[in-house]
């Protein structure tokens, strides 16, 4: 039986969410917001039940902006703040929070917080009033009793009131269902990152975000799928597991304006093969806060069998209640998700896509991250590194996917420019192939529209120069997609890098 001082675990969450709040609008650490962000990215961990991605290293990065090659031998900064946060938390609770209920405890040593719920301090009394008992017949063994009685209620009481008293601890559970979440606490500047059907969390993909096990969730049940080749994707963990079935999520975020990217990969059918499957076996529809996103849809015929489909849609907001509520609905089989990626939008504006066709993201002299290689199929990647020498940013041009390829690149509803960035590195004069204008010729669509036709980047400038092609009002096809096509006409065709930005339309 739990001790009468445990939160109990059905409201568990609740009560330590309003610990969390009441620290964070405390005088004491409301005016440092560098310490209220160590905290609230070390509680959000808990609540999304990743408590196993609170390490140093994440810290470090998610919380105060070090570099990926943080080595945490050289810089303490972690250690530094958290023994800063300890402090606080401990003036916190002996002041402004001596009457709060629960108590955020993190041990020297450790990052992980625990929510301890905390005993009354009862008062002490003044003075004891002892029975009356005549001197002569007062026995005594009953003095006695009575003067350790009294001794062992001081000892209990100073017990209580030691700053480093044994106290009883329960770690904050690890969320899995909906009824589980009160409104709303998911931090705004990380966004949240579901591998939906997976009891796995702390994973990181390529662009460096951390993906939490799946949580949230009403419904459905959880399946594991088999580790196969996924297409269009550079990031195949995210599809090793998903939630299937009618199910919905009630996410709880802060009040704002969102972008959220739904992820699918139907594995269940192989083309060319008799098996029973393929498209017309799994339909469903896809609801937010009550609003139809998707109707009818259909993963194969969306994207193809083992194929990764990305839907990705803007001005996402939670409903009033503070959360956001996904449902799925069968239409025909069983609907199936595998991953959610929610983080912070721009207003009626798609966050800007920049990919580089490397293994790493890069960031240019202009403080823009590009990405590394995502939602390509077929083409290979070649390093290119003494391409586009003194150019402002030539570490754009390092390397380029070559060879008949295409880029389905996700987006919501919308008009977009497409910029295109070419360098001619291997043909021409001096350069190892040799050869003039006319050597490396091909054609770029998107959505089955020529973008450039009978393309020959000798004619455009000399080898190792940059070639910048840019198109406007390009809209996605039905699939929500950019589905951009390099095909060759003589030799390979090839590009180094690309960036899709929103147009917004003009109002008049």
């Amino acid at each position: 039986m739990p001790s009468t001082n445990e939160v109990p675990l059905a409201s568990g969450l609740e009560a330590q969410r309003a610990a969390l709040d009441a620290v964070l609008r405390s005088r004491t650490l409301s005016k440092n917001p560098r310490l209220s962000a160590l905290l609230e990215y070390l509680c959000a961990r808990c609540f999304l039940g990743a408590a196993d991605s609170i390490k140093e290293y994440n810290i470090a990065t998610d919380v105060f902006g070090r570099p990926p090659n943080f080595d945490q031998s050289q810089d303490a900064i972690v250690r530094v703040e958290m023994h800063r946060l300890r402090k606080k938390l401990a003036e916190f609770y002996a002041t402004e929070g001596e009457h709060e209920p629960i108590e955020i405890v993190i041990h020297s040593g450790r990052y992980l917080p625990e929510f301890v719920a905390r005993q009354p301090i009862p008062a002490v009394p003044k003075e004891v009033a002892l029975p009356a008992i005549p001197s002569r017949q007062a026995p005594p063994i009953l003095l006695w009793l009575i003067a350790g009685l009294l001794a062992a209620a001081l000892v209990a009481t100073f017990a209580l009131l030691w700053p480093g008293r044994a106290i009883n601890k329960r770690p904050a559970p690890a969320p899995h269902s909906a009824a589980d979440f009160p409104a709303p606490a998911v931090p705004s500047a990380q966004g949240v990152y579901i591998l939906c059907g997976s009891s796995k969390s702390a994973l990181r993909d390529r662009q460096g975000n951390l993906w939490a096990a799946d949580t949230f969730y009403s419904g459905g049940s959880a399946i594991a799928l088999a580790d196969q080749p996924v297409y269009r994707t550079r990031d195949s963990f995210l599809f090793r597991s998903a939630r299937t079935g009618e199910f919905s999520y009630r996410i709880p975020l802060h009040p704002g304006v969102y972008e959220m990217r739904l992820y699918f990969a139907d594995q269940s059918y192989s083309p060319g093969v008799a098996l029973d499957g393929g498209e017309n076996t799994r339909v469903f529809d896809v609801t937010l806060n009550g609003d139809t996103l998707l109707r009818d849809f259909d993963i194969m015929a969306d994207a193809g069998p083992n194929t990764a489909d990305v839907r990705v849609f803007k001005d996402v907001r939670p409903a009033a209640d503070g959360y956001l509520h996904l449902s799925f609905v069968k239409a025909l089989g069983a609907p199936l998700l595998n991953a959610i990626e929610i983080v912070p939008g721009i207003p009626h504006r798609l966050r800007p896509i920049r990919i580089v066709t490397q293994d790493r993201s890069i960031t240019d002299r202009a403080g823009l991250t590009w990405h590394a290689d995502d939602y390509f199929l077929n083409g290979r990647a070649i390093s290119r590194p003494t391409t586009v020498p003194g150019n402002e940013d030539p570490q754009i041009y390092e390397c380029e996917r070559y060879g008949n390829f295409s880029y389905a690149i996700p987006v919501s509803q919308g008009r977009y420019r497409l910029t295109l960035y070419f360098a001619e590195s291997y043909w021409g004069p001096n350069a190892p192939g040799g050869g003039g204008p006319g050597v490396r010729v091909f054609d770029v669509y998107c959505n089955g529209t020529a973008l450039l036709r009978n393309f020959d980047m000798l004619k455009e400038a000399a080898p190792r120069s940059q070639i910048v092609k840019v198109f406007d009002n390009l809209q996605p096809n039905s699939q929500g997609k950019l589905l951009l096509s390099f095909v060759p006409v003589r030799n390979y065709a090839n590009i180094s890098a690309i960036e899709v930005t929103d147009q917004p339309e003009t109002r008049e």
